[in-house]
């Protein structure tokens, strides 16, 4: 006698949404991001924290996080470490900083450390 499995019910709409969400988290890319702040910000240097915080709200309500965020010595003035779901994400970050006028940025693409060495391992 063959025996019948049980067949799962089709996830509910909200259990589909939960799978997407953790799917993207999973894909999220990591961005370097030096910047110089320019002659506007330093002007109003005194709401340097409000505009950083407002900078990390923007990230979050892109689906990203701020990881961490340095100011830095030498040629530029920050550095910061941003996860984004995206490069569209990224795009209307730095869009929206952009309108600001007060930094300017080069952005870099993060490659994670497993990633290059199972690539080297490969024959």
């Amino acid at each position: 006698m063959r025996k019948e499995w049980p067949v799962n019910p089709a996830p509910a709409p909200s259990e589909i949404i939960i799978t997407l969400q953790r799917v993207r988290v999973l894909r999220m890319a990591t961005y370097v991001m030096l910047g110089n702040l320019k002659h506007a910000a330093f002007e109003n240097l005194g709401s340097i924290e409000e505009r950083d915080k407002k900078a990390t709200k923007i990230i979050e309500s892109l689906g990203g996080k701020l990881i961490s965020l340095y100011y830095t010595i030498g040629q530029y003035d920050f550095v910061a470490i941003i996860d984004l779901p995206s490069k569209e994400a990224l795009v209307k970050f730095l869009a929206i900083v952009g309108r600001f006028g007060t930094v300017r940025t080069e952005t870099l693409e993060t490659i994670p450390a497993e990633m290059l060495y199972a690539i080297a391992k490969e024959k």
